[in-house]
């Protein structure tokens, strides 16, 4: 089982960054301003707990030093948003395989974890959440 010492600090950000990439995308498939508020709130809960409810070491740590709080080099356009994000996800899928096989789908159940919790925070899971959870998981095979 690897841990973030296991990581450079540019491959830890990667793996960081798939997680509040994931709020970001799944809030932005179907934006609402009040919605954005309870969606962070429930993917911020989730990822609070996955602290000390995952068996994996490295989905704890990263649930310990993950940022939700979106990235400003994302553009704001959805379309891109989603390319970007599932980009981004597979890099962090491709290092976990070089350097933590053994954690990957612990990492997989992870972030659609995240993004479950984020798509049904407001009113339950849409069309356009389950094709954005659709597509981070082709990302992440």
């Amino acid at each position: 089982m690897a841990t973030k010492a296991a990581f450079t600090d540019a491959e830890w950000q990667v793996l960081q960054w798939a997680v509040a990439d994931t709020v970001t995308y799944l809030s932005m498939a179907d934006p609402g301003l009040w919605d954005t508020f309870k969606e962070t709130s429930k993917a911020v809960k989730y990822i609070a707990d996955m602290r000390t409810a995952s068996e994996s070491l490295l989905v704890r740590e990263l649930a310990a030093d993950a940022h939700t709080r979106r990235d400003k080099d994302l553009s704001g356009d959805p379309a891109a948003v989603a390319d970007e994000v599932t980009g981004r996800i597979s890099l962090a899928v491709s290092i976990l395989k070089g350097k933590a096989p053994d954690d990957l789908d612990a990492f997989r159940e992870f972030i659609m974890g995240v993004g479950k919790a984020t798509a049904e925070a407001a009113h339950g899971m849409g069309p356009a959440e389950e094709a954005a959870l659709t597509k981070l998981g082709a990302a992440m095979a």
